[in-house]
C-alpha cells in the first residue's frame, strides 16, 4: 500500500490532518490574514497614505512567514520518536501522506495571499484610511506599474512617460511572476524538509540550513549569469542602451527560472523519498 492512492482513504486523511492544522496552526494563520488591518489602522491613526508597492510586499512578508511556520506548527511531531508512531501507523499510503501534507503546506501561503489581498481591497473600499489605490493584480509588473502612476499623483508629475518606461515595465513581466510562484513553492518544500529532518527547533535549523545552501547555489548561479552578461558589460555601446538591458534582464531571469524548476522539482523528490523512509 506504500506507493498506492485510493481517493477514500486520502478523504479520511485530508479530515484528519485539517483537524491538527486548524488545532495547532488556525490561530496564527488568522493572526498573518489579518495584518493589512493593523497596517490600514496605522494610516487612520497617523494620517498618511500607504502606496500599493509597501502593501504587497507586506502581503508577500506575511506568505513567507505561513510558508516558515506552518510544517513546524501544524505537523512538527510527524517526525519525532513517539508522537510520530501515530503517523507511521495510520492506515494510508506513503504516497497519500505526502500530498496531505503537501497540500495543508502549499495551501499555506496561498490562503494567506488571497485573504490579505481580499481584506486590503475591502479596506481600499473606505472613505477614509490611506489605502487609496487597490492593489489590482498580485503580478509584480502590474504592481510596478500602478506604484509609478501614484508616485506620479503624489509628484505631479506623469513619470510614466519617461523614454523607456514601458520597456522596463515589460521587463517586469510574467517572468518575475513565474519566478514568484516557483520561489514560493520551492520555499515551501525547503520547510517541509526541514520539519522532517530537524526534530528539535526545525524552523531555526532550516533557516541556517537555507542561508547557508542558497549562498553556494547563488555562487554556482552567478556564474553562469556572468557568462551570460560578459559580452553585454564588456560593450561600453550597449550599457546605455534601455532595450538591451531589458532583454538581459529577460533572459537572465528565463534562465534562472528554469534552474529554479529543475532544483524544485529534485527537492520534492528527495521529500517524498525522507517521508517514505522516514525512521522513528
Amino acid at each position: 500500500m506504500n506507493n498506492t492512492f485510493d481517493l477514500h482513504r486520502f478523504g479520511n486523511l485530508l479530515a484528519f490532518d485539517g483537524r491538527r492544522y486548524i488545532r495547532n496552526f488556525g490561530l496564527t494563520l488568522a493572526i498573518l490574514c489579518g495584518i493589512p488591518l493593523v497596517g490600514w489602522l496605522l494610516t487612520l491613526i497617523f494620517g498618511f497614505t500607504m502606496p500599493t508597492l509597501p502593501r504587497w510586499i507586506t502581503m508577500y512578508i506575511l506568505v513567507m512567514l505561513g510558508i516558515i511556520l506552518v510544517p513546524a506548527k501544524a505537523f512538527g511531531d510527524i517526525n519525532l520518536s513517539r508522537e510520530g508512531v501515530r503517523f507511521a501507523m495510520l492506515p494510508v499510503s506513503n504516497l497519500e501522506k505526502f500530498f496531505s501534507y503537501l497540500l495543508f503546506c502549499l495551501l499555506t501561503p496561498v490562503v494567506i495571499l488571497l485573504a490579505s489581498w481580499g481584506i486590503d481591497s475591502l479596506l481600499t473600499l473606505l472613505p477614509f484610511g490611506g489605502f487609496t489605490h487597490y492593489i489590482r493584480s498580485l503580478g509584480f509588473g502590474n504592481v510596478m506599474n500602478d506604484f509609478f502612476v501614484e508616485i506620479s499623483e503624489m509628484a505631479g508629475e506623469d513619470i510614466t512617460d519617461a523614454e523607456g518606461f514601458d520597456v522596463l515595465m515589460n521587463m517586469f513581466g510574467s517572468g518575475y511572476t513565474y519566478s514568484f510562484i516557483i520561489g514560493i513553492i520551492f520555499n515551501v518544500g525547503v520547510f517541509m524538509l526541514g520539519n522532517l529532518l530537524f526534530k528539535t527547533h526545525k524552523t531555526a535549523k532550516t533557516l541556517g540550513c537555507m542561508i547557508g545552501i542558497s549562498y553556494v547555489i547563488s555562487m554556482i548561479r552567478q556564474i553562469f549569469l556572468i557568462a551570460m552578461g560578459k559580452s553585454f558589460f564588456l560593450n561600453p555601446e550597449t550599457i546605455n542602451d534601455i532595450s538591451t538591458i531589458a532583454d538581459l534582464t529577460t533572459s537572465t531571469v528565463f534562465f534562472n527560472n528554469i534552474f529554479e524548476t529543475i532544483l524544485t522539482l529534485g527537492l520534492y523528490i528527495g521529500l517524498f523519498f525522507k517521508l517514505k523512509t522516514q525512521k522513528y
